[in-house]
């Protein structure tokens, strides 16, 4: 069976050749380090013999002592890391056998046997909505065999069919199924060294240099902190090279990983699982959030039942269709909100984007076996009573404590989410036309001579919906580009729209792409003065006078708000020098620059109380906040000391500034479509 399995492909073969070279040369230079620090004792501990023999006294003992030290206190920076308490805990996980689940395990059976793999050591069950395989990492199993283990995530479980789960888990045993995992187990121990050498020895220095407060031993510390900090530079030139080549190696196992569950179930359920993943962890952390953000007043008694709830709210308000129990997701929903024709690979992405995975899927080879859509859960005996330790398991790993109401039915759970985020008309009534687009008409008397020909369908189509998202994405792309253009070094190649460029090209391809961002605003602009025009018809007098009004309007907040944007983004680089360590002199320097920027923006600011398109739309709370900042008088530094209660409210009151900006933009914006969306109501 194995040999039929899908063959390593050629640029797995070759990341996992750059991989294990880069791995040779860092454990190469690791292991020459160790044998410097070896031969420092030798040399040090030659020399304080030779000091002490020269003439033995309290001074000279103490001095011989102080340089052994030294290469002692190098050797073990070195290996210290060795001695670290492996923190990995498996008391969130359920741990689960044959006996306990007998259908989860047969599946388990069949995928081993298709896969000719070992069976993992161990299965768990976990709260996440994902799947794993892992093993021991310690030092030693570099060089001891250790068996794989086997994680499911209940959060997985609940929102997949039995063919979906099965096609996961064998993505799962394609992981088993790869030798070269070993590899990864080495560099995680190449990543552990580096983080405890380079990332994590602050205290371990602090500790050496201060010593017994000896003076001699104070010197050696200081000394052998020399040598460390030689070690750590060394150490570090290779740590990029390292997890650049390992996170390359990781894309390629994802692709085989995927190839093997292709071949032993279908393409189908593998896409749908893949696809549908990002809205079922989406349903379970909004689930988690719900609760946190209650600060302790509401508890889940089974986050697993919220989220399938949540899955079903959110399908109803995004338009996806429900089909065996479970949202279906389709592949252009993947792209809907993303039009971006630049593709740069990250080279320190560990996992392939979604849309490369389901196009090397379609073309993996497969038995196609037939598919499963029963519910996923149908598999796991005690489904409920399981989500409710899990969910228990899961707020103590979090931290929360067993207090507040608990919420055990999901009616009662629906009614708070929707009560804490509703559904707003800008998406119900247009087609999400304007949830990423704002209606800024600036030529309203022309539109007004205008009678509305179009129809509702026309002007909200996805056809219409689609350019917004595409200029989006062109707009997105432009500024990647300028980015390219003046970093050329950033980047060696990229692709735009599917054609492979260097990066030296990008300049060439500014002007066309400001033409495709221009020709699609003017087209988004055409179709806003449509929908002006076509409710302005639709409308009584009364409500063509308000319609009008609040289209003015918000074209007026549209205009003020770059002003009032801009104003704190030119202010902010004044506050950085309070957030770092500064000399006495150089803080009062900071501080005369910031005294200096402060009065124009809180000209700024007062323009936005008393004169703007703003003031009559801000709460009284709000305009509270603005006036106790322009009135005050805050000099943030005195008698060489921050002034501590100075310094925190002018950077809350930047979060609320701009809190207060944006809010108030974007509920006037809410009020312009839901007084159209009553027009059209009034109209039917």
């Amino acid at each position: 069976m194995t040999n039929n399995l899908p063959p390593i492909s050629t640029a797995y073969r070759s990341k996992l050749i750059s991989a294990i070279a880069s791995i040779s040369i860092f454990f190469f230079v690791y292991f020459l380090l160790i044998l410097i620090s070896l031969g420092l004792i030798f040399l040090l501990g030659y020399g304080a013999v030779k000091i002490i023999a020269l003439h033995a006294n309290y001074l000279t003992v103490v001095l011989a002592l102080g340089l052994f030290s030294i290469g002692l206190i190098v050797f073990y920076f070195l290996i210290k890391f060795i001695f670290i308490k492996n923190n990995d805990s498996t008391r969130h996980l359920i741990e689960i056998d044959r006996k306990t689940q007998p259908q989860l395990f047969a599946i388990i059976d069949e995928i081993v046997k298709e896969t000719a793999v070992k069976m993992p050591g161990k299965v768990f069950l976990s709260p996440d909505v994902n799947a794993s395989v892992s093993y021991n990492s310690i030092f030693w199993s570099m060089f001891l065999p250790v068996k794989k283990n086997l994680t499911i995530g209940i959060g997985l479980i609940n929102s997949t069919t039995v063919g979906e789960l099965k096609a996961v888990l064998a993505h799962e045993f394609g992981h088993f199924s790869q030798k070269s995992m070993k590899v990864g187990g080495y560099v995680n121990q190449a990543e552990k060294i580096i983080f405890d050498t380079v990332y994590n020895n602050r205290e371990y220095e602090q500790t050496i240099k201060n010593g017994s407060g000896y003076w001699a031993f104070q010197l050696a510390g200081w000394i052998s902190v020399s040598f460390i900090s030689l070690f750590q530079y060394i150490l570090k030139f290779f740590s990029d090279f390292i997890f650049k080549n390992n996170a390359s190696l990781r894309r390629e196992m994802e692709f085989h990983a995927d190839a093997v569950a292709t071949y032993v179930t279908n393409p189908k359920e593998q896409i749908s699982s893949l696809l549908r993943l990002e809205l079922s962890n989406a349903a379970f952390n909004s689930s988690f959030h719900l609760y946190t953000e209650s600060n302790g007043k509401y508890l889940p008694e089974n986050l697993f039942a919220n989220q399938t709830a949540l899955m079903k709210l959110f399908s109803e308000r995004n338009n996806h269709p429900y089909k065996n129990n479970l949202p279906v997701i389709e592949e252009d929903d993947l792209t809907r909100y993303n039009r971006s024709k630049i593709e740069i690979e990250d080279q320190w992405a560990s996992h392939p984007e979604t849309h490369r995975r389901i196009e090397m899927i379609r073309r993996n080879k497969t038995k196609n076996n037939p598919e499963n859509n029963e519910l996923a859960e149908t598999v796991i005996r005690g489904y409920d009573d399981i989500g409710k330790i899990l969910t228990k398991k899961y707020l103590t790993l979090n931290n929360i404590k067993n207090v507040g109401e608990v919420i055990a039915d999901n009616e009662r759970f629906i009614q708070l989410y929707t009560e804490k985020y509703p559904l707003q008309k800008v998406n119900v009534y247009f087609n999400a036309y304007y949830e990423n687009h704002n209606p800024v008409l600036e030529n309203i008397d022309d539109l007004i001579q205008t009678s509305g020909i179009s129809t509702y369908d026309e002007l909200f189509s996805d056809e219409k919906v689609s350019l917004i998202y595409e200029k989006n994405g062109a707009e997105s792309d432009l500024f990647t580009l300028n980015q390219i253009a003046e970093n050329p070094k950033l980047v060696k190649t990229f692709k735009y729209n599917g054609i492979l460029y260097q990066s030296k090209n990008a300049r060439n391809l500014i002007p066309v792409l400001t033409k495709e961002v221009e020709n699609l605003k003017s087209r988004l602009a055409e179709n806003d003065g449509k929908i002006f025009s076509h409710y302005y018809t639709i409308a009584d007098d009364a409500a063509k006078e308000i319609l009008t009004d609040k289209y003015l309007k918000f074209a007026s907040l549209d205009r003020e708000y770059d002003t009032f944007e801009n104003a704190v983004n030119q202010f902010i680089p004044s506050l950085q020098f309070m957030m770092i360590t500064l000399p006495v002199e150089e803080i009062r320097k900071h501080r005369s620059v910031l005294l200096r920027n402060e009065k124009p923006f809180k000209d700024i600011v007062k323009q936005l109380v008393e004169e703007s398109a703003y003031k009559d739309l801000l709460t009284i709370e709000s305009k509270e906040i603005l006036n106790n900042f322009i009135q005050s008088e805050y000099i943030y530094f005195n008698n060489d000391r921050y002034i501590q209660k100075e310094v925190d409210a002018i950077f809350t009151f930047i979060n609320e500034y701009r809190t207060i900006l944006n809010k108030t933009y974007t509920d006037y914006k809410n009020q312009l479509i839901d007084f159209q969306a009553n027009i059209k109501k009034a109209d039917n």
